[in-house]
């Protein structure tokens, strides 16, 4: 199973992928590598920063999205860009999760588009048979 594809067909002003993970996690991490491959080559970015989300989610999908706004959130306002994420989801849905990256140097990167939103259109988690999917639109 491929971690995310992008869907070009969904979406004309915005970027849609669908994400899987065998796990919630799993699934939040490839969710998160998605988006950061949107803005930039992700295989360039070095684990040289880290930061610390804590996060409660009424639902999965709420949980989500929090956690991707907070990625994008980090990457306005401190200029950062992640391509390693450890994450922790309990039963009740708290998330802690360690996002590794860089500040954004724009030919090291490849720089790509500007995500400046997730946006609630189409937005979607789901239990799958084999773990996890997810379908997210980012407003660029």
């Amino acid at each position: 199973m491929k971690p995310y594809k992008f869907l070009p067909d969904i979406a004309t002003a915005d970027i849609a992928f669908e994400a899987n993970g065998k796990s919630l996690e799993e699934l939040f991490r490839n969710c998160a590598l998605a988006t950061f491959e949107v803005m930039a080559d992700v295989k360039r970015i070095e684990p040289k920063i880290t930061k610390k989300i804590s996060l409660k989610g009424k639902s999965e999908e709420n949980l989500l999205y929090d956690f991707l706004s907070e990625l994008i959130f980090l990457k306005d306002s401190e200029s950062l860009l992640f391509n390693k994420f450890d994450i922790s989801i309990d039963k009740d849905l708290n998330l802690e999760a360690t996002a590794y990256g860089e500040t954004i140097n724009h030919e090291k990167h490849h720089t790509k588009l500007d995500v400046k939103a997730v946006t609630l259109h189409m937005f979607r988690v789901e239990k799958i048979k084999t773990g996890w999917k997810a379908t997210v639109i980012l407003d660029i």
